[in-house]
């Protein structure tokens, strides 16, 4: 009787963890739907503005002098911007982020001695970088929380800041970047200095040609688009990290809600078992017992 109350203890804890991992799975697909709807439409928005930028910078005078912000470092200081999460539960979102920016810190290290600061986003990132050697800006791990918008703009600004005053010669994203709700990947982008590959990204069609007019200067208009671009980036980075997440965390919770199933079943095979030896020997000994006593 004690192996068969320990049995239905287990069924019943099973159970509910059941139920909160197909409560989750629900909340985190609902989260990502969301998220897509405002992913989607920022994807073409976001192309669309770079290729704005790519068509003004492709069409620049040589002679005009290079934006502050396209100036490459002498001195070697690199920021690395990493985005986790604030929760677990997402299977390897964590591990795969904050092992691809580890791996990246190691890989430029080794190449040329190099001043690394790292400016974790997410509580999951805070507590990984919080244990290792690294210089670590606190400032910004509760970025998620705020609207995107917001906690775009104050990254913005403090990057373009920091690498106007040469606080860093470098800065990187590193992310997990959504492709669909079943496949995501960690990027690892370069942010500053602005270098856009301008072959790469921006073709032109090959019977439209774009003539434009700058007012008061192309210059300028470059100067004031080129902060703009790397607002939607980190918006762009911000929400790829938390769709990644939602996907992760969805796909997770229905694993653990089939193993649960699984576990399910063998345990109530098991119960079965064990109940029926139990009333087999009963009936054995109810039987014995009988035959006894009609001998006697």
């Amino acid at each position: 009787m004690a192996h068969l109350k320990e049995v239905v203890d287990r069924i019943n804890l099973i159970a509910f963890t059941q139920q909160i991992t197909k409560a989750m799975k629900m909340v985190s697909a609902s989260k990502l739907h969301k998220i897509q709807q405002v992913l989607l439409p920022l994807k073409a928005y976001t192309r669309q503005h770079d290729a704005l930028l790519h068509a003004a910078l492709q069409n620049m005078d040589k002679t005009d002098p290079v934006h502050p912000l396209s100036q490459k470092k002498i001195e070697q200081r690199l920021l690395l911007i990493v985005v986790a999460s604030n929760r677990g539960l997402c299977g390897a979102f964590n591990k795969n982020v904050l092992s691809a920016a580890y791996a990246h810190i190691k890989r430029r290290q080794q190449a040329s001695p190099i001043a690394v600061e790292v400016l974790p986003i997410g509580k999951k990132a805070h507590q990984f970088f919080k244990k290792s050697n690294l210089p670590i800006i606190e400032d910004y791990v509760d970025l998620l929380a705020k609207p995107n918008d917001q906690a775009s703009a104050k990254l913005t600004t403090y990057c373009i800041e920091a690498f106007q005053q040469n606080s860093y010669s470098e800065v990187v994203l590193v992310y997990t970047a959504f492709k669909n709700s079943g496949k995501q990947g960690v990027t690892v982008l370069p942010f500053l200095p602005f270098l856009p590959d301008i072959e790469a990204t921006y073709t032109p069609p090959p019977l439209q040609t774009h003539h434009y007019i700058y007012e008061p200067s192309q210059a300028l208009f470059i100067a004031q688009l080129m902060p703009e671009v790397l607002k939607h980036k980190i918006i762009h980075m911000l929400i790829e990290s938390s769709a990644s997440e939602h996907a992760a965390r969805m796909v997770t919770m229905s694993q653990a809600t089939d193993n649960a199933d699984d576990l399910l079943k063998t345990l109530r095979i098991s119960y079965n078992r064990s109940r029926q030896a139990l009333i087999t020997s009963a009936l054995a000994e109810i039987t014995s017992g009988a035959e006894a006593l009609a001998e006697a």
